[in-house]
C-alpha cells in the first residue's frame, strides 16, 4: 500500500495518535505512588522536579529542527570553500571528506550553475553529513543538559522511591512521562530540519539544463547492474 495515499500522510501518524497517554492518566500513576510512599511523598515531588528540568533544560523542539537546518546551511558555506579550493576559518570533521569525494566526483562535477555543482556533491555526502553532525548535535545537548541536572541525584532518589513503593510502577511512570513530553527527540528534530535543506537540494532546479538535481543526481549514480560489470571486469 502507498503511505503516501492522503495528504496528511506527509506530516502525521499513519493513526493520526500524538501521544500514548494522557497526562492525566499520569499524574494519576504519580499520585498513587506518592501515597504509597507516606511521609516520604515529597521524594516523588523532588524525582519529578528533577525530570521535568531535565527534560526542559534542552532545547526547544523548533530550536532543534532549526539548528539541523542552520547546520545544513553551514556545510553549504564549507561545500563553496572545496570547490573554490581555499580553507575555511574554522576546522571541520567533514571539510577532509568534501575534499576527498570533491576529487572522486569533480570530472561529474560539470555544470555551469556553482550551486548545482554544490548539490550533487553534498548529495554524494549526505548520509555521512547528517550522522556526523547529529552525533555533534546530541553531544552538544548531553553537555547542557549535564550542567543542570545531577544525574546521580536522580538516580539516588529513583533508589529510595523504589525501595519503598516498589520499581514497577516507577518504571512504568517514567516510561508514560518519556511517552508524553519526548513525542520526538530532539536528535530526531535536528535530523529533520537538516533533511529539509537536504529536501530543497533536491527540489531545487538547474536553470542550465532545466532539470532538477535529483534527476541529474540519479543520472550519475550507478546502477548495480553497472557495479557487477565493473566488478566482473576487475
Amino acid at each position: 500500500m502507498n503511505i503516501f495515499h492522503h495528504t496528511d500522510s506527509f506530516f502525521s501518524c499513519p493513526d493520526s495518535r500524538v501521544t500514548e497517554d494522557s497526562l492525566l492518566s499520569i499524574f494519576k500513576l504519580a499520585k498513587q505512588i506518592r501515597l504509597q510512599l507516606g511521609k516520604q511523598g515529597y521524594l516523588l515531588d523532588h524525582y519529578l522536579s528533577m525530570i521535568f528540568e531535565g527534560m526542559s533544560s534542552g532545547q526547544l523542539a523548533f530550536e532543534s529542527a532549526d539548528e539541523g537546518f542552520r547546520a545544513g546551511g553551514e556545510l553549504q558555506g564549507l561545500l563553496f570553500h572545496v570547490l573554490d579550493g581555499t580553507e575555511p576559518q574554522h576546522e571541520h570533521p567533514l571539510y577532509p571528506r568534501m575534499k576527498e569525494l570533491y576529487q572522486q566526483y569533480e570530472d561529474k562535477l560539470i555544470f555551469q550553475e556553482r550551486y548545482t555543482n554544490l548539490s550533487i556533491l553534498l548529495l554524494f555526502l549526505a548520509d555521512e553529513a547528517i550522522l556526523t553532525s547529529t552525533g555533534k548535535f546530541v553531544k552538544e545537548q548531553v553537555t547542557n543538559i549535564g550542567g543542570s541536572v545531577d544525574i546521580i541525584r536522580v538516580q539516588e532518589v529513583y533508589d529510595q522511591i523504589s525501595h519503598i513503593a516498589g520499581e514497577s510502577m516507577l518504571e512504568e511512570l517514567n516510561k508514560r512521562i518519556k511517552q508524553r513530553f519526548i513525542i520526538a527527540p530532539a536528535s530526531t528534530l535536528f535530523a529533520q530540519g537538516f533533511t529539509d535543506e537536504l529536501l530543497y537540494k533536491l527540489t531545487y532546479r538547474d536553470i542550465e539544463t532545466s532539470r532538477q538535481i535529483f534527476q541529474l543526481f540519479l543520472d550519475m549514480i550507478p546502477s548495480d547492474t553497472d557495479e557487477v560489470q565493473t566488478h566482473g571486469k576487475l
